[in-house]
This record gives C-alpha cells, structure tokens and sequence, in this order.
C-alpha cells in the first residue's frame, strides 16, 4: 500500500489544527503516524490490540485497513466513554468498540474483560490514547506478557524536548512525559522500541522483554 497517497489530509499545527484523516478517516494524530504504524505492524504482527480512546475513530479505522491490507486478523477492541454516532459502522466493519469507562476510581485497577484481552494468545499491542495516558499506561502495563507493546500518544520526552522540538513543528499537545513513566517501565521490564521514530509522531512505544 502506497500510504502517503492515501492520506487525505495533513495537520497544520500553525493554526492549532492536529486533525489528519487517511482515506478521509479523520484522526487527531500527525500525518506521519501513518507510515509509523503501517511500518510498525508489518514488522510485529498483532494479534490483538487494545485501544483506550476510540475518540473520532479515524485512527481506529486506518489500523483496521492497514490490518487488512497486510492480511492480519488482530481483534482490535477499542473503548471510549463518549459515543459517536458512527461507531456502529466500526462494529459492523469489524471493529469491537465499546462506550464504557474501564478503570476503576484513580486508576487502580481495570475491568477483567480488559486483562482478559491483553493475556489472549499472540502478540497484544495497547495504545494509551484516553483522558488520562498516565494512569492508562501505569495500569496497563502491568499486565502485558513478554514479546507485548505498550504505547502512549501526545509524548514529549521531556517538557524541554517538547517546547524545542515538538511544539508547532510535529505536535501541539504534550499529556505524557519519560519521568512520568519512568517507574513503570523499570518494574514491568518496559523497554524503548524504535524510539525516535515513534518520538517523531508523539508517540512512545515500549516492548516487555521479560
């Protein structure tokens, strides 16, 4: 699949304007996520993956197609508290997407049905993309298996890189810093995966490797 032929829309961050859209599936996400993800499933091969923050869908959608495209048949369950009306044609494309809040009070602990899920057999991938990715990720990450992706949107290594770099140039939005994580991954064994390129899209991709 040509991706950038594919992208029907680029942000533009001068105008405060962080929406993307990939065959006119509208996402807030910077354009270049799209090769980042395409890249980055062909390379790990999913076979389930967990999305907190469904939001607009678009981003939800484009990972179903690219799934397709690259004849992987991951379940992709993706939860939301706020329901969009066109979420029901997710459902029927194949997409699981629930309007629930998943977390307990403070983020101490999560539905079973999402511990469930992570623990199913193959490969998971969890993207912490909701109201709150520190506590997301702090949670999560606790119950990923070995060989598991844990990722979070909106990242700034630190706030520094994130006012130098980032700022109007890849990202305006910055909810989740390295220090902020940084316990996490030491306990649950988290480590960087191709850093720079996720840092490059806001994002951080961590893998568990024991």
């Amino acid at each position: 699949m040509d991706i950038a032929s594919n992208i029907t829309k680029k942000v533009c961050l001068k105008i405060n304007d962080g929406l993307s859209s990939f065959k006119s599936h509208a996402c807030q996400q910077h354009h270049g996520v799209f090769q980042v993800f395409y890249d980055f499933f062909k390379s790990v091969k999913p076979a389930n993956i967990l999305e907190i923050g469904t939001a607009l869908g678009g981003f939800t959608m484009f990972l179903k197609i690219i799934c397709d495209e690259l004849d992987l048949k991951p379940s992709i369950l993706s939860y939301d508290i706020h329901r969009n009306a066109w979420y029901d044609d997710m459902i029927k494309d194949g997409v699981d997407v629930r309007v629930e809040n998943v977390f307990s009070e403070g983020f101490a602990d999560v539905k079973q049905e999402v511990k469930d899920f992570i623990h199913k057999p193959g490969v998971t991938v969890v993207l912490c993309d909701g109201g709150y990715k520190q506590g997301e990720f702090k949670l999560l990450s606790k119950f990923i298996k070995q060989g598991d992706f844990i990722l979070a949107h909106d990242y700034g290594e630190t706030r520094e890189i994130f006012d130098n770099k980032i700022f109007n140039n890849i990202w305006n939005w910055c909810e989740i810093t390295e220090g902020e994580i940084a316990e996490a991954c030491k306990e649950n064994n988290l480590i960087d995966f191709d850093k720079e390129t996720f840092n490059n899209v806001a994002w951080t991709c961590k893998v568990k490797v024991k």
